[in-house]
Protein backbone atom coordinates (compact mmCIF):
# COMPACT_ATOMS: atom_id res chain seq x y z
CA UNK A 1 0.00 0.00 0.00
CA UNK A 2 1.37 3.55 -1.13
CA UNK A 3 2.42 5.80 1.75
CA UNK A 4 0.15 8.74 1.98
CA UNK A 5 0.43 12.49 2.97
CA UNK A 6 -2.28 14.87 3.74
CA UNK A 7 -1.65 18.11 2.91
CA UNK A 8 -3.24 21.36 5.14
CA UNK A 9 -2.51 24.85 3.38
CA UNK A 10 -4.73 27.47 3.00
CA UNK A 11 -2.61 28.45 -0.30
CA UNK A 12 -3.71 26.34 -3.22
CA UNK A 13 -0.82 27.55 -5.24
CA UNK A 14 1.64 25.76 -2.43
CA UNK A 15 -1.03 22.79 -1.58
CA UNK A 16 -1.19 22.07 -4.72
CA UNK A 17 2.72 22.64 -5.56
CA UNK A 18 3.45 20.18 -2.79
CA UNK A 19 0.72 17.80 -3.82
CA UNK A 20 2.20 17.20 -7.13
CA UNK A 21 5.82 16.88 -6.44
CA UNK A 22 5.40 14.32 -3.78
CA UNK A 23 3.00 12.60 -6.02
CA UNK A 24 5.89 12.70 -8.60
CA UNK A 25 7.63 10.94 -6.34
CA UNK A 26 5.34 7.85 -5.70
CA UNK A 27 3.45 9.08 -2.62
CA UNK A 28 -0.38 9.14 -2.33
CA UNK A 29 -1.32 12.74 -1.68
CA UNK A 30 -4.37 14.52 -0.40
CA UNK A 31 -4.90 17.70 0.19
CA UNK A 32 -7.35 20.68 2.04
CA UNK A 33 -7.21 24.55 1.55
CA UNK A 34 -9.80 24.63 4.08
CA UNK A 35 -8.81 24.17 7.82
CA UNK A 36 -12.25 23.44 9.21
CA UNK A 37 -12.06 20.12 6.99
CA UNK A 38 -8.48 19.00 8.08
CA UNK A 39 -9.64 16.51 11.04
CA UNK A 40 -12.14 15.00 8.63
CA UNK A 41 -9.56 14.69 6.12
CA UNK A 42 -7.32 12.91 8.66
CA UNK A 43 -9.84 10.74 9.29
CA UNK A 44 -10.62 9.77 5.67
CA UNK A 45 -7.22 9.42 4.75
CA UNK A 46 -5.38 8.13 7.70
CA UNK A 47 -2.20 9.60 6.71
CA UNK A 48 1.15 8.40 7.25
CA UNK A 49 2.69 11.90 7.25
CA UNK A 50 0.90 15.61 7.47
CA UNK A 51 2.23 18.42 6.05
CA UNK A 52 0.35 21.14 8.18
CA UNK A 53 0.50 24.94 7.36
CA UNK A 54 0.46 27.05 10.95
CA UNK A 55 -1.56 30.72 9.70
CA UNK A 56 -4.72 29.75 7.70
CA UNK A 57 -8.05 31.36 8.54
CA UNK A 58 -10.70 29.77 11.49
CA UNK A 59 -8.27 27.14 12.77
CA UNK A 60 -4.53 27.63 12.32
CA UNK A 61 -2.02 24.80 12.44
CA UNK A 62 -1.62 24.96 16.62
CA UNK A 63 -5.65 24.09 16.70
CA UNK A 64 -5.58 21.35 14.26
CA UNK A 65 -2.69 19.77 16.65
CA UNK A 66 -4.50 19.64 19.60
CA UNK A 67 -7.47 18.06 17.18
CA UNK A 68 -4.75 15.57 16.42
CA UNK A 69 -4.07 15.13 20.13
CA UNK A 70 -7.68 14.65 21.12
CA UNK A 71 -8.47 12.04 18.42
CA UNK A 72 -5.44 10.23 19.17
CA UNK A 73 -3.84 10.48 15.77
CA UNK A 74 -0.29 9.64 15.90
CA UNK A 75 1.02 10.94 12.68
CA UNK A 76 4.03 12.83 12.31
CA UNK A 77 3.67 16.43 11.25
CA UNK A 78 5.92 18.57 9.22
CA UNK A 79 4.78 22.40 9.82
CA UNK A 80 5.30 24.42 6.29
CA UNK A 81 5.07 27.52 7.42
CA UNK A 82 5.70 31.74 6.88
CA UNK A 83 5.68 31.83 10.53
CA UNK A 84 9.19 33.31 11.05
CA UNK A 85 8.85 33.00 15.39
CA UNK A 86 7.86 28.62 15.34
CA UNK A 87 11.14 27.86 16.34
CA UNK A 88 10.29 29.66 19.42
CA UNK A 89 7.32 27.40 20.09
CA UNK A 90 9.55 24.16 18.78
CA UNK A 91 9.40 22.16 22.31
CA UNK A 92 5.30 22.58 22.38
CA UNK A 93 5.06 21.39 18.42
CA UNK A 94 8.00 18.50 19.08
CA UNK A 95 5.40 17.03 22.18
CA UNK A 96 2.34 17.41 19.39
CA UNK A 97 4.02 15.24 17.35
CA UNK A 98 5.88 18.06 14.61
CA UNK A 99 9.04 16.19 13.71
CA UNK A 100 10.33 19.30 11.60
CA UNK A 101 9.55 22.86 10.75
CA UNK A 102 10.07 24.32 7.74
CA UNK A 103 9.45 27.58 6.57
CA UNK A 104 8.33 29.67 3.22
CA UNK A 105 9.83 30.05 0.96
CA UNK A 106 11.13 26.48 1.28
CA UNK A 107 13.57 24.31 -0.85
CA UNK A 108 11.48 21.81 -2.47
CA UNK A 109 14.12 19.31 -2.99
CA UNK A 110 14.93 19.73 0.57
CA UNK A 111 11.22 18.81 1.41
CA UNK A 112 10.73 16.32 -0.46
CA UNK A 113 14.02 14.66 0.56
CA UNK A 114 12.96 15.50 4.30
CA UNK A 115 9.82 13.61 3.69
CA UNK A 116 11.60 10.23 2.65
CA UNK A 117 13.91 10.33 5.39
CA UNK A 118 10.64 11.05 8.26
CA UNK A 119 8.24 7.94 6.61
CA UNK A 120 11.00 6.71 3.99
CA UNK A 121 10.64 6.06 0.23
CA UNK A 122 7.64 5.21 -1.62
CA UNK A 123 6.72 1.93 -2.17
CA UNK A 124 8.44 0.35 -5.07
CA UNK A 125 11.05 3.15 -4.93
CA UNK A 126 14.64 3.13 -3.60
CA UNK A 127 17.01 5.47 -2.56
Amino acid sequence: MAKKILIMDDDPTIADLLREALADEGYETYMTTQSLRFYDAVREHEPDLILLDLMMQYLDGRDELKLLEFGSYKVPVIVVTAYLDAGNEKEEFRQAGVVEIVYKPFDLDKLVDLVKKTIGEPEGRSA
